[in-house]
């Protein structure tokens, strides 16, 4: 029997022509193996986003990214190329705007947004889902546009959950 040393195995050369592969190596070699390629879509920077902001976003294709969030008491509201994502809360500041970034002219983004009561598109349009009372809605939102997701008759805050937004 021959053995040779072939790529971290030892390959056996055996006289019937059948080969056995050992793997051969130590924990300090595996240590030293560079991270998985594969990518998980994990949002960057999802658990800071959520300690700061109070947002949880989940996963995406990296083409709809957070890039900040505005209350209500500053007045201001997202960058008209951004898409605006309104939230209502029932202390001060009484609502926040998420803004998110958009790169290309596809994406998506999975999130979760209690007390959603309105989306307006950025420069593209946009396809929102939320969780609502009568179950998953889908709204179609034109570039530009602020467009209501389950605002309920203003008696109580919006129980809406947006939990996707999608560039197509």
């Amino acid at each position: 029997m021959k053995t040779l040393a072939w790529g971290g195995a030892v390959v056996m050369a055996v006289a019937t022509g059948a080969f056995a592969f050992t793997a051969v190596g130590s924990a300090a070699e595996a240590e030293d193996t560079p991270a998985s390629l594969v990518e998980d879509y994990t949002h960057p920077g999802a658990d800071k986003i959520l300690a700061d902001y109070e947002l949880k976003v989940l996963k995406g294709d990296g083409h709809i990214i957070f890039s900040s969030r505005k209350s209500f008491d500053d007045g201001g509201q997202c960058a008209t190329a951004e898409i605006q994502v309104e939230k209502s809360l029932d202390v001060e500041p009484y609502g926040y705007f998420y803004c998110f970034k958009t790169i290309g002219t596809t994406g998506v983004l999975t999130l979760e947004v209690p007390g959603t009561f309105g989306v307006r598109a950025g420069n593209l349009p946009v396809t929102a889902k939320a969780q609502t009372s009568d179950g998953t809605e889908t709204y179609q939102i034109p570039a530009n546009t602020p467009v209501p997701i389950d605002p309920g008759d203003g008696t109580n805050l919006p129980t809406a959950v947006l939990v996707e937004l999608r560039l197509s």
